[in-house]
């Protein structure tokens, strides 16, 4: 599969070793992700694609038999090579605490309660274990491109936002108000100093004192790993709005998807994140064997009934793609855009998925 390929998206990739691709739901962003990733591999890039509860299609299009945290070489990649991960939150967490705690208090920090209650559900912690993920695959050299899959919208920013918002949490007072260090021994004396000791008792009695026990202990991990936490959320914090960090906005051209894009596309730029590549997927019907829109109908409308029917819908597809490029040209509002025609069913092998990429329409 030795392809080369001219045109914005090679650029934008050209351009980036971490390419963050956001936008709203059901466009087909992870897709347009993996195929990201594959085209810079094509390119004979070390390609890494971190994808976020990806299809089971997709896997299989990728040809491996499933995808979680830890990284899985993509098989028959010619040029570069291409590698996967799924960001899941229980099992990113943990292989986290592995990677940054020493194996007692990695043991200790697994088993409490609490931790495991945080790892699972707390809303945010998606976000910051993908930008901990983040931070581990950029930080060596086995990869000279990452793409990101973000979830999306609202939660895409969310974790743009995750790094400075733990950093925040770790860095101010809050933990110090809650904790404070006696020797070895950890008391809530925030809530002491206001009569919190009857509050104490009183969660104990509800709760059980082995759960309160637990909390404390949480809150010492966290305070324990406060520094490496401030240090890794820094540096994943500038990454993100580093020039080597491109953002790629994915949409479709319905109303609703471009009402998010454009909401979304506001919050990058007051980030100082602003997307330089938005694809509008599934964009038009294309003709026949090729990815260009159809073509509007040459000539007066046939009388014959089957042959008027096929020109009335020629003209319908016709004028449907114009004016969806032109609400794509809108909100692309002066950045590198590109069209891709719509599918049938999904790609469902590495050919079908570097085919999606191939011979975009640019908006211009």
């Amino acid at each position: 599969m030795g392809v080369t390929y001219e045109s914005a998206i090679d650029e934008f990739l050209q351009r980036h070793r971490l390419v963050v691709c956001v936008g709203p739901g059901g466009v087909g962003k992870t897709t347009t992700a993996a195929a990201l990733a594959l085209r810079g591999a094509a390119q004979g890039r070390r390609a890494l694609v971190l994808t976020i509860d990806p299809a089971r299609r997709l896997a299989d299009a990728l040809g491996l038999d499933g995808l979680d945290d830890s990284l899985r070489q993509v098989p028959g990649v010619d040029g570069g090579s291409l590698h996967a991960a799924m960001l899941d939150t229980k099992a990113s967490f943990d292989a986290l605490i592995a990677r940054i705690a020493e194996p007692d208090a990695a043991a200790r920090i697994l088993d409490n309660r609490v931790y495991r209650a945080f790892s699972r559900t707390l809303a945010r912690s998606h976000a910051y274990v993908a930008a901990e993920r983040l931070y581990d695959v950029l930080a060596g050299d086995e990869f000279d491109l990452v793409v990101l899959d973000t979830p999306p919208t609202r939660s895409a920013l969310e974790i743009l936002d995750a790094p400075l918002r733990l950093a925040q949490f770790l860095d101010e007072d809050v933990l110090k108000y809650f904790l404070r260090r006696d020797e070895s021994k950890v008391s809530l004396a925030g809530l002491a100093r206001l009569g919190g000791r009857a509050a104490l008792r009183l969660l104990g009695v509800l709760v059980g004192e082995e759960v309160v026990d637990e909390l404390l202990g949480f809150f010492t991990v966290l305070a324990d790993q406060r520094e490496g936490f401030v240090r890794r959320a820094e540096a994943t914090a500038a990454r993100l709005r580093d020039p080597a960090t491109g953002y790629a906005l994915v949409a479709s051209t319905s109303p609703a998807s471009l009402a998010d894009a454009a909401h979304l596309a506001d919050g990058l730029r007051a980030r100082e994140m602003a997307p330089s590549l938005m694809v509008f997927n599934r964009a038009f019907v294309a003709e026949p064997e090729t990815t260009t829109p159809v073509r509007p109908p040459s000539g007066p409308r046939p009388d014959d009934a089957l042959r008027g029917r096929v020109w009335d819908l020629r003209a319908a597809l016709s004028t449907a793609a114009r004016a969806a490029l032109s609400r794509a040209k809108e909100v692309a509002g002066g950045v590198a855009a590109v069209a891709l025609a719509d599918r049938e069913v999904d790609p469902q092998s590495l050919e079908e998925l570097l085919a999606m990429l191939r011979s975009p329409v640019a908006i211009q």
